[in-house]
């Protein structure tokens, strides 16, 4: 995935972005206190960098590593500002993985 050019995103947007469903972002809303989405008018979400950097590191250690919510949660309170080292490398690998694909087609 490469890194977005935007800077606020709907909800709808980010669930896509996850591959999780609105409902989850909401109830992972109710149950991290780090997840603040501004809200506009008419009540939608509107998620900033910050916030997906913290849903993306929710989504790992409750997904890839079956962690329970209340442990992430306290995981994620030690230390707010930085994401999961591992997190990052998953990242990374995925987009070199990417540019290796698109090289591969290309020689094709």
């Amino acid at each position: 995935m490469e890194a977005p050019t935007k800077k606020y995103f709907k909800i709808g947007e980010v669930a896509e972005m996850l591959g999780v469903n609105a409902s989850t972002l909401r109830f992972w809303e109710k149950n991290f206190p780090q997840i603040q989405p501004m809200k506009n008018k008419k009540g939608d979400r509107i998620y900033q960098l910050k916030d997906i950097e913290i849903l993306k590191e929710i989504y790992y250690l409750t997904h890839n590593k079956g962690m329970r919510l209340a442990n992430a949660s306290k995981k994620i309170s030690k230390n707010p500002d930085k994401t999961d080292d591992k997190l990052k490398l998953i990242q990374e690998l995925r987009h070199f993985k990417e540019k290796l694909i698109q090289l591969k087609e290309q020689l094709e």
